[in-house]
């Protein structure tokens, strides 16, 4: 049984634009917290803490513990470091090309945190004692990814699957067809990326056997059928970047030193780019026969390159609420909740290729810009946390933070809702669940102006069955839901000195195994416009290995 994550975003939106998914749902939907060097350094288990501006899009209530007004700025980095592979296809036979081990490290500097809070102290003995607001942005999650593959593959080509993708289509439709035709006839509204692969010059029509065409990486035997010329050097590489913010305004209030309450307007805020690129040329030159052209051109294949660009912007708003309470002296206990963030979402892409031929010239292709927009509902969120502290000298907090995935929704666009977004739907009411996340932290002061922190955080993926390729659905085993789970590890250091501090976290991600097939070939029954993937032709699939690490370093003064 074929069990594949596929790679976010990726050539997934090759092969069908704007197919929003439901591993984009929850790909997008998740947080991973980073904020202020002190909340990071502490696993931002900070629900029963506070204190911090880091800690106010967990807690709005913590914003009120401390008695003074602050500042904080704290400027980041972060690296991702990525080992890609090849690996055996759907379990047979040894890997289809793309079979090097590679590392890739690829880093940016961020901004997570900048805030301040200011409070106002009533004056009063007891009862209500002071209130505070607080404008914060802290970053819920980093988009920092690369990584690259290559290999030998002497089976197939991306240039054959353009082609068989293509394949029942006009050479008019795919070489002159408007790229923006939004009529009625499914004859005249081939993939994008096939009318660029065909003007590119990827794959041309076979004279006389009309809607058939032929990669320039294959060769066709007497009775039709094609086969790879000859084995190709491939690469395939993607790259993304980004951030997801919430820029918080906050309101809380103590009373009695004792109990706390606030509550957030949220404004969410991402950003994602992601660009790809799939390369191939021969693996020996001199194996690759001449293409004779129907104009009498003789030439021969050297190489072929497509590139692929994606961006993602979506703004959204939310509320939460939380309260702190210190029921004894030492233990503190809170809890939050979020309602459903409404994110209205817009998209583009374009693609682009080239092929190098000796002997031909021919003209790169490049797609216009498309566009499109949809909303999508992420899930409510319920944290909970406790904190302990022993005397002046240390703090342990746990928290525990759920959210249910199943609960999202795409929304239509600009008009109603599209096929696909249903469709997206209904997957992810088979395929999602609850997520987990469970954080730990620990801080202690060996001095008065000196901390050490450390962190622990176990995020679940939120997935409960497989959607197979016969859409039945199949439940995660135990071992396969484990196997998903994600683990961070942090620790910083803080120094104060009078109204000013520095704080410094550095923390380590271990992300679970992805994995990707960069192409598909294509088949189709009796309508050529209902085309299936063609999981009999083994293409390559690489195995991703990603690894993330933040650095953090926070500046702040109390005021």
């Amino acid at each position: 049984m074929k069990r594949i994550l596929t790679f976010i975003i990726g050539t997934a939106v090759t092969v069908a634009a704007a197919a929003q998914n439901w591993q984009d749902a929850r790909f997008f939907s998740e947080n991973n917290y980073i904020g202020t060097a002190r909340t990071l350094g502490m696993g931002n288990a900070v629900t029963a803490i506070g204190g911090d501006p880091g800690s106010i899009s967990i807690n709005p209530a913590g914003s009120s513990v401390a008695s003074y007004s602050q500042f904080v700025i704290s400027p980041g980095f972060a690296l991702s470091t990525t080992g890609a592979k090849g690996v055996v296809a759907q379990g047979e036979g040894s890997a289809v090309g793309l079979g090097d081990a590679l590392q890739t490290n690829y880093g940016r500097f961020a901004l997570p945190n900048v805030g301040a809070i200011f409070t106002v102290n009533t004056g009063r003995r007891s009862g209500w004692k002071r209130t505070s607001f607080g404008f914060v942005l802290n970053a819920t999650n980093n988009y920092t990814g690369r990584f690259n593959a290559s290999g030998v593959n002497a089976d197939n080509s991306y240039a054959a699957s353009l082609a068989s993708s293509a394949e029942g289509y006009s050479e008019t439709v795919l070489g002159s067809e408007s790229w923006w035709y939004d009529g009625g006839d499914i004859a005249r509204m081939p993939k994008w990326v096939d009318m660029m692969g065909y003007r590119a010059g990827m794959f041309n029509g076979i004279p006389g056997d009309p809607g058939r065409y032929q990669a320039v990486t294959e060769v066709r035997d007497a009775a039709g059928n094609f086969w790879l010329a000859a084995p190709l050097y491939q690469k395939y590489g993607q790259q993304s970047y980004g951030n997801k913010y919430d820029v918080v305004f906050n309101f809380s209030a103590d009373y009695e030193d004792t109990f706390y309450i606030g509550v957030n307007l949220g404004l969410t805020s991402l950003t994602y780019r992601m660009s790809e690129y799939f390369y191939e040329a021969p693996d020996n030159p001199d194996d690759f026969p001449v293409i004779e052209y129907t104009d009498g051109t003789r030439a021969v294949f050297n190489s072929l390159q497509m590139k692929h660009n994606f961006t993602l912007r979506g703004n959204g708003v939310y509320a939460k609420a939380g309260f702190l309470w210190r029921p004894v002296a030492g233990l503190r206990l809170g809890a939050a909740v979020q309602t459903p963030t409404v994110v209205s979402y817009s998209a583009r892409q374009a693609f682009s290729g080239e092929v190098l031929m000796t002997g031909k010239s021919l003209v790169p292709s490049t797609t216009p810009e498309d566009s499109w927009a949809f909303r999508m509902q992420e899930p409510w969120r319920f944290n909970v946390g406790a904190a302990y502290s022993f005397g002046s000298v240390a703090v342990l907090s746990a928290d525990y933070e759920l959210a249910n995935y199943r609960s999202i929704r795409y929304r239509g666009g600009d008009s109603s809702m599209p096929q696909y977004l249903s469709d997206a739907n209904a997957d992810i009411q088979d395929a999602l669940g609850v997520a987990h996340q469970v954080r730990v932290g620990l801080e202690i002061k060996p001095t008065a102006a000196f901390s050490l922190r450390a962190g622990y955080n176990l995020v679940t993926y939120g997935q409960k069955n497989w959607l197979e390729e016969d859409w039945s659905v199949t439940p995660l085993t135990s071992e396969e839901k484990m196997s998903l789970w994600k683990h961070n590890v942090s620790v910083g250091a803080g120094y104060s000195f009078g109204s000013f501090f520095l704080d410094a976290a550095f923390r380590f991600r271990i992300a679970p195994k992805e994995y990707m097939i960069p192409y598909h070939y294509y088949g189709y029954d009796t309508s050529f416009t209902n085309k299936y993937i063609d999981w009999s032709v083994l293409t390559p699939e690489v195995e991703i290995k990603p690894n993330m690490m933040d650095i953090v370093l926070t500046a702040g003064w109390r005021f």
